[in-house]
């Protein structure tokens, strides 16, 4: 069974994350990557293009900014170009950047490095498309380090299984982009999601749906399913007041030419 997202068919529910989580940590490590010098950047999986407004907001004291972002999804892109429709967007994929060498300042993809075909050669593109003293950083979970206690995990398993085979651990993050001829690389705790809903809200909001994030998206429906029911089972168990448990981490990985 194929474990691959598919955005058009979510991307009217993606930005709903962004109304539960203020992801303010992510947004800090962003404006501090992309600084005050940089003035030509980069996202790889744009998505919906909410980082994509980030960054234009960054840049908007710069003379002339270059933002661009390049994402698979058309539905996606869509939807960027209502979120950041200054920013120049491209339809494409991370592993066949079509930028001439030495175009960007800053290079940066939140949560979308998991969803590549080729991780290693994205780092190589990237490392090609980056000026001189240019940077790439990789916001994402590290599921490996069994910190996260989190309900999608709790009550779909199998999402753990995927998450451990679709990320790298963040260590060996930083030796790729060291092969792929990035002097310098770096990674950090960069933010620290928490919640806790009542699982019967959870369900009728909508907030337990495939869209809700791609750990859900990969599911068969029968994994779902599965799922939502073990849901139902414990929140009947607990009378009515089972909570669903968010608290994980996200790291930020950074190399630099």
């Amino acid at each position: 069974m194929s474990r691959v997202a598919n955005y058009d068919r979510i991307a009217a529910k993606y930005d709903r994350r962004y109304e539960l989580y203020e992801y303010a940590g992510v947004k800090e490590t962003l404006n501090a990557f992309l600084g005050d010098a940089a003035t030509s950047v980069l996202e790889v999986g744009c998505g919906t293009g909410h980082w994509l407004a980030v960054a234009r907001n960054a840049k908007a004291s710069a003379e002339r900014p270059l933002v661009a972002g390049i994402e698979p999804s058309i539905e996606m892109l869509a939807r960027a170009r209502l979120a950041a429709p200054s920013s120049r967007l491209t339809r494409g994929t991370a592993e066949t950047l079509p930028f001439r060498d030495e175009t960007f300042d800053r290079v940066y993809c939140v949560n979308a490095l998991h969803h590549f075909r080729d991780r290693v050669r994205f780092f190589e593109e990237a490392r090609r498309i980056l000026k001189p003293g240019g940077g790439l950083l990789s916001i994402g979970k590290d599921p490996h380090v069994e910190r996260d206690v989190w309900w999608v995990y709790e009550y779909f398993p199998q999402a753990l299984d995927i998450d451990r085979q679709r990320f790298a651990r963040v260590r060996t993050l930083r030796g790729e982009l060291a092969a792929a001829g990035f002097t310098w690389a770096e990674s950090f705790e960069c933010d620290h999601i928490e919640a806790s809903r009542p699982a019967a809200e959870a369900l009728a909001t909508g907030i337990v749906d495939r869209a809700y994030t791609s750990q859900l998206t990969v599911l068969s429906d029968e994994e779902f399913d599965a799922g939502v029911a073990r849901i139902k089972d414990a929140d009947a168990a607990a009378g009515g007041e089972q909570r669903l448990a968010t608290d994980f981490y996200l790291y930020a990985t950074i190399g630099w030419v």
